[in-house]
């Protein structure tokens, strides 16, 4: 960063030490790692990686809304409204891959009603190669630290099961999630009576989740 001259000599010593490379790894071993940080970076260079590693033709307002609308947002808080049929379920599992490919999501809980946790299931693992489980009861049970919710990472569970049992929210409270999908995000809206506001258990687990999820 600047020059040496002649008379600098003097107070100059010598380094001697062991080289920062010493390529004494096995190729084998290297060339695994150098795919692994490959792969880890694919989306810098085809910003469209989750559209081309799924099996999934999407239409251009999924396109539209995936990659302009919501992943440039962070945090994420969104409301993806839209006719039925229309794909969310294919824009969600886009924008999930695209996060996980960017190493920007590990965690995600997906509620949905109970009626639909199934189908969330198969076309996430046959679209985009996704596997959720299915929170049950067994599950709940079984954990061996007490709390089911830290031991799966990839998520699916039941709306009403969630906000109707308090012992399942005082769970959820000491979790902590990369990102939460609300599948009919509407059913978790307060009422209106008059002038007096009906804050439903389904409202307040929303609550409760948005303060424990980045996106």
């Amino acid at each position: 960063q600047r020059l040496i001259y002649s008379s600098d000599a003097e107070n100059m010593i010598n380094v001697s030490g062991s080289e920062r490379f010493d390529f004494s790894a096995k190729p084998e071993i290297f060339k695994l790692v150098a795919e692994a940080k490959r792969i880890k970076l694919a989306y810098l260079f085809d910003p469209y990686i989750a559209v081309n590693t799924s099996n999934v033709m999407p239409l251009p307002h999924q396109i539209t809304a995936v990659y302009e609308k919501m992943l440039p947002l962070h945090p994420l808080r969104y409301v993806l409204a839209d006719d039925p049929g229309a794909g969310k379920t294919i824009m969600t599992g886009l924008l999930l891959k695209e996060l996980i490919i960017r190493s920007d999501v590990k965690r995600a809980l997906i509620v949905s009603p109970g009626n639909l946790v199934n189908q969330w299931q198969d076309e996430l693992f046959q679209k985009f190669n996704l596997s959720f489980e299915i929170m049950t009861n067994e599950m709940i049970e079984s954990a061996r630290s007490g709390n089911a919710f830290l031991e799966h990472d990839m998520l699916i569970a039941r709306l009403d099961k969630l906000s109707q049992n308090d012992d399942i929210k005082s769970l959820l409270e000491s979790t902590d999630w990369d990102i939460v999908v609300i599948d009919e995000a509407h059913k978790l809206s307060a009422n209106v009576i008059g002038n007096k506001i009906n804050y439903t258990k389904r409202f307040y687990l929303g609550r409760l989740l948005s303060k424990h999820t980045r996106h």
